[in-house]
């Protein structure tokens, strides 16, 4: 087990993910100084809807997430530090504590990486989607080199991308296998076409 700060956001962001954040919060700002300086990372943690603004902090977020590390930095004029993350492993929350400045700190043991899998012949209409998704401007400028044969890497990147509700994201995150996620995702964009 490894104990890492954490960073509850109201979104899901897979291993190899790419995310970007302006920090301005102290205790974060704290927190991205801290893992710049020791060349670490923190964990992002799905915050429940409706919680976004939150004093029982232990009360509101899941109990998996994605372990990052810090890709890019920019100072902001205004004073707030940009930062882009990339997601690395995902992890299971064993034990977590508020400290004294307010920043969640959890116990997380690291799950086993996701077996590489080839893409389905029968979803390439996926492929398709993810390769439109793509074309927009936001999603371009996070610079993806996404690998279109992985069956795990394209439906991450189709979970991240799309507008789901964000417990829907949730729960495809949690799901163990990626063919079987590739599936339900199927399932998903089907019901809302």
């Amino acid at each position: 087990m490894k104990e890492i700060p954490l960073f509850p956001l109201p979104l899901v962001l897979f291993p190899g993910g790419r995310l970007p954040l302006q920090i301005f919060e102290v205790r974060y700002l704290d927190m991205i100084k801290s893992c710049m300086r020791e060349n670490s990372g923190f964990g992002v943690v799905m915050l429940e809807v409706g919680n976004e603004v939150y004093n029982d902090s232990l009360a509101t977020i899941v109990n998996q997430g994605t372990y990052t590390t810090i890709v890019d930095f920019d100072q902001f004029s205004n004073g707030m530090l940009g930062i882009t993350a990339e997601g690395q492993s995902k992890f299971l929350i064993r034990e977590k504590y508020e400290q004294i400045d307010h920043l969640l700190v959890a116990r997380v043991e690291f799950f086993d990486r996701e077996e590489e899998l080839a893409f389905p012949v029968d979803k390439t209409h996926l492929v398709k989607l993810l390769k439109s998704l793509m074309k927009d401007e936001r999603v371009a400028g996070l610079n993806y080199n996404v690998d279109f044969g992985s069956a795990g890497e394209v439906v991450a990147r189709l979970v991240e991308l799309l507008p789901l509700p964000i417990e829907e994201k949730q729960r495809l995150f949690e799901i163990k296998r990626p063919l079987e996620r590739l599936k339900e995702l199927d399932k998903v964009i089907t019901t809302l076409q």
